[in-house]
């Protein structure tokens, strides 16, 4: 199922490739768009949003589904 995630705070070349090198552990088809503040991914079926939320959140962003 593909997710949509709004991530805010991200600055940089850095901040986009540690979203997703996180988001490629828990799916596919990844996409981290740093002017658009916004990451897609497949989420495998298993995945936990809360925890993704949190995962990322703790890199000091701001995470929401949308």
């Amino acid at each position: 199922m593909i997710k949509h995630l709004s991530v805010e705070g991200m600055s940089c070349k850095h901040c986009v490739n540690r979203v997703k090198k996180y988001l490629e552990t828990v799916g596919t088809n990844v996409s981290v768009d740093l002017e658009g503040k916004k990451a897609d991914f497949n989420a495998e079926s298993d995945v936990d949003m809360a925890t993704v939320i949190k995962e990322i959140s703790e890199f000091g962003f701001t995470v929401k589904e949308i």
